[in-house]
């Protein structure tokens, strides 16, 4: 539940426990979504069911986020959006799309969609969603002029070669760096492949029932919000580059269109030996631990190469690979001291919610700004400072764990003024709920309240819904002296000690 989920609950545990990792995780491949982020955000304005439906803005894609990340009975599926969204990324700050909805609640209703798809099918929807060529740059991208000089817009054609699919440096199946004769690392790709992949993404502007000027320029509407961001972006021969082109040992010959020329990148793309084992290993990371032994990236580059039917890219193996591998679910792996991660802030106040099932009067969480290093968690979905994420999967914070080899990615938003900050949301939040009025988002704790004259009982409770059995007899002492220096007469202060201070514990900012 820690590593497939938003966070364990009493309900998922038991129901884990009876089924199996294998049954639950099949279980979840057929569960629905509880709603479309486009629904709740653009059509409704709230959540299912709504009286007063008035989410506005970009903050009602955030609300949807929240809802589905603790409420929806489809949390593989939640979990593992939220883990794309983080390898494609797109942001509302410092961006085109900042203050449009529509492109932030499509986009994340696209994530969610393939996540149990192909991953082909995923890299494609990427690249041809209005919300990623608004963001990288490539909607309306032109081909080239030699008259004027004008070059095709080479952002993206960067991008989704160092960070969507085969990454900068030539790996092994086990995720391992490749090196040459010299023992030099080898490039993947280098500006001439940027060059000429560029040209594949000239051409593409909105979709719709004609290919005419206004079309092509967005001016079929009176503003940006009433564009269609629900349809991928169709090619524009006027404005496509049918020149060669030439990039990762392909030739597209001159004349081919627009349309032939993206299935013969995103083949080259989904096919390279690169893109197994950079994905793989970068999925790990996010939903199991920061650094996989190279056997276990292998383990899971060989279901992505072949689900056992042949098929490639299918997202299902590649998750069953992930969660149900020897070093997922052997607690031997655990008890070692480079295995697990940071697990990151969002998904720590997620946790919470879930765990104590903490929901507002109304049933939303209007849950809109948490970045703030100083007085919230230094992390909001929808807001990364940049294509490059909240943090890079190869950061590794000065120190013993830069020494020894290893990464450590969520250290890189971890500092003094984020730990501090974290502490004061925890102890805050924990004890008064996130936000205040109708829109306080409170927890239930009477079943920790029942337990509250017994300190013992209370912290074995937490040890397992927070911290995975893996409470540390002097974290459980320091725990319960302060547990126990709080009068039995509040139950409520004794419980709210309790569960601040196991969320600020290693054993709970650390997955193991």
């Amino acid at each position: 539940m820690t590593q497939a989920t938003f966070g364990p609950t009493t309900a998922q545990i038991d129901r884990v426990a009876s089924i199996g990792a294998a049954a639950w995780v099949a279980e979840q491949f057929n569960t629905a979504s509880m709603d479309t982020h486009w629904d709740y955000a653009i059509v409704r304005r709230g959540i299912p069911g709504c009286t007063v439906c008035d989410a506005a803005y970009v903050n009602g894609v955030m609300e949807s986020f929240w809802l589905q990340a603790v409420r929806g009975p489809d949390q593989l599926r939640q979990r593992t959006t939220l883990a794309l969204s983080e390898l494609f990324v797109i942001s509302e700050v410092n961006s085109t799309i900042s203050e449009i909805p529509h492109a932030h609640a499509s986009y994340l209703d696209m994530l969610s969609r393939n996540a149990f798809g192909n991953f082909r099918t995923l890299l494609q929807d990427v690249a041809t969603h209005p919300a990623m060529a608004s963001y990288l740059s490539h909607l309306r991208n032109e081909k080239e002029d030699p008259t004027t000089g004008r070059l095709p817009d080479e952002n993206f054609a960067r991008e989704v070669m160092q960070l969507f699919s085969i990454g900068l440096w030539e790996l092994n199946q086990d995720g391992t760096r490749r090196r040459d004769s010299s023992g030099a690392f080898i490039p993947t790709y280098n500006n001439q492949d940027v060059m000429g992949l560029a040209k594949v993404f000239t051409g593409w502007s909105w979709n719709g029932p004609d290919r005419s000027l206004g079309r092509w320029m967005g001016w079929v509407s009176s503003g940006p919000a009433e564009l269609n961001w629900r349809q991928q972006l169709q090619n524009y021969p006027e404005y496509h580059s049918t020149s060669e082109k030439r990039f990762l040992g392909v030739t597209i010959p001159a004349g081919t269109s627009g349309e032939a020329s993206l299935q013969i990148a995103i083949d080259r793309l989904f096919n390279h030996p690169n893109t197994a084992p950079f994905i793989s290993r970068q999925l790990i990371q996010r939903l199991v631990t920061s650094n996989p032994s190279p056997a276990y990236v292998s383990r899971v580059v060989a279901a992505f190469n072949n689900n056992g039917s042949g098929v490639r890219g299918d997202m299902r193996a590649i998750l069953r690979a992930i969660l149900l591998d020897v070093e997922a679910r052997d607690s031997s792996y655990a008890n070692q001291a480079n295995w697990g991660k940071l697990r990151e802030p969002m998904v720590r106040f997620a946790t919470w919610m879930r765990a104590f099932n903490a929901r507002s009067a109304h049933g939303a969480y209007r849950i809109w700004n948490l970045e703030d290093n100083v007085s919230s968690l230094g992390q909001n979905p929808l807001r990364a400072p940049s294509v490059f994420n909240w943090f890079r999967p190869d950061y590794a914070p000065p120190g013993p764990i830069l020494s020894s080899g290893l990464v450590a990615p969520e250290f890189q938003i971890t500092h003094e003024t984020t730990t501090t900050g974290y502490a004061n949301f925890v102890i805050t939040t924990v004890e008064r709920g996130h936000s205040s009025g109708a829109n306080a988002i409170v927890a239930n704790y009477a079943p920790e309240i029942s337990l509250a004259n017994n300190p013992a009982q209370l912290l074995e409770h937490l040890n397992l819904l927070l911290t995975a059995g893996r409470m540390t007899p002097s974290t459980r002492q320091l725990i319960t002296d302060a547990v126990t220096s709080v009068p039995a007469s509040n139950a409520a202060g004794r419980v709210h000690t309790a569960v601040a201070l196991t969320m600020l514990s290693p054993e709970f900012i650390v997955q193991k």
